[in-house]
């Protein structure tokens, strides 16, 4: 099994917490995948615990990554594969499970823990983490170890203050870029390197994996809160979807309007990728019934498709200037997202307007992590266009 030699030390640690970091492409959720495989091949005592701030984000991220892990060596022979649960068991009896932070009753039934892996940790809150931290306790020969793995998106996270600017005992933490990942594809590089040009605090983040600022975010009018009690209150629903596959996903979101209050409530999301229409039909049709969806227009056959499907799909009409315009009007809101609305909060700490190489911030927001943003905007096209917000 070829591994990046710079995760070594990282691996045979005795630290309780492991603490891997950094830039996109640098290798870190794969290195873990590894040594899950290899240590549930080694010992069938390991129990092993793979997370996610929600259950839907699991199959496409950590579940996908062991499972490539195992195909790519040949190794399937050694491992019973549960699609169903997202789980896997060696013939030794070691076991993975998976699960989100949002399935507290799975989580709760789940006993015997002796590692935790949770990807793309910058999702989930220092409360989450304790948590975690308490499912690990009493007498194990194997002893506990957490792996937390993700992108520094910004300096205020409660991880940076903990793992970094403190330092919690008994910790070991490591920042790597694309430049520590010996088996990264050229095209990939380029990718990475070009967003200095385009986008240097997208570059600082995702390329040199250094801690991200929160200036020049489109959207500084939001706040995380459980909408779960207040969502039966809610009288009106604006839905929206943008189209995608591989390298962007196809995303969908769900908002309720106040306008009395000047506030809009997000209570649902989703970001999937390589997800057929067909499937994206039903999930959508699940949570909206009969409400209308309004979808970005470039893609009127897959309007047509998921319309066949049952789902009451319309074209947003966008326009010149539209991006711009909508982003002024959703800016006059207070933005309140359920705290389980992981991608959309992503997508709102990220989202910022381009700077140059020198820092100076360009009139135009940077076309990346903005997919739900968009779903967003044709979610509420009708309302902009009758408050005369495009002149139509």
């Amino acid at each position: 099994m070829q591994m990046n030699k710079v995760y070594k030390e990282a691996l045979i640690s005795d630290a309780r917490y492991k603490v891997l970091y950094g830039g996109a492409g640098s290798g870190k959720s794969k290195v873990v995948a590894q040594k899950i495989v290899l240590d549930m091949l080694s010992d069938g005592r390991y129990k092993i615990l793979c997370v996610r701030k929600t259950n839907k984000s699991i199959k496409e991220s950590v579940f996908a990554e062991i499972k490539e892990v195992i195909s790519e060596n040949d190794l399937d022979a050694f491992f019973k594969i549960n699609k169903t649960n997202m789980s896997f068991t060696c013939l030794n009896g070691a076991r993975v499970i998976t699960s989100g932070l949002d399935d507290v009753e799975k989580l709760k039934s789940i006993k015997g823990i002796n590692r935790i892996w949770a990807e793309e940790a910058s999702e989930i809150s220092e409360k989450d983490f304790r948590q975690l931290n308490l499912r690990m306790r009493g007498k194990n020969k194997l002893g506990y170890q957490i792996y937390l793995t993700f992108n520094p998106i910004s300096e205020l996270h409660w991880l940076k203050r903990v793992f970094v600017d403190v330092g919690l005992d008994d910790s070991y933490v490591l920042k790597t870029t694309y430049e520590d990942n010996a088996f990264l594809d050229e095209a990939y590089i380029k990718t990475l390197i070009a967003l200095k040009e385009q986008d240097y605090q997208y570059y600082k983040i995702y390329c040199l994996g250094e801690w991200g600022s929160l200036g020049n975010l489109v959207y500084s009018n939001w706040e995380k809160a459980d909408l779960s009690k207040e969502v039966e209150r809610f009288d009106n629903f604006y839905n929206g979807l943008d189209w995608g596959f591989s390298s962007d996903p196809t995303a969908f979101v769900r908002a309720h309007l106040d306008q009395a209050r000047k506030k809009i409530y997000i209570v649902q999301d989703f970001a999937h990728r390589e997800t057929h229409n067909e499937d994206i039909a039903k999930e959508v049709k699940d949570i909206i019934g009969r409400e209308i969806v309004t979808c970005d227009s470039s893609e009127p056959r897959s309007i047509a498709e998921v319309c066949k499907y049952g789902v009451n799909a319309i074209g947003a009409k966008k326009g010149k200037g539209s991006i711009e315009h909508g982003i002024k009007w959703l800016q006059k809101y207070r933005i309140i997202v359920d705290e389980n609305c992981v991608d959309t909060i992503n997508e709102l700490s990220t989202y910022k307007y381009r700077e140059d190489k020198d820092g100076n911030v360009l009139p135009k927001p940077l076309d990346k992590n903005n997919h739900i943003m968009d779903a967003l905007r044709y979610a509420f096209e009708e309302e902009m266009v009758d408050s005369g917000q495009w002149g139509w």
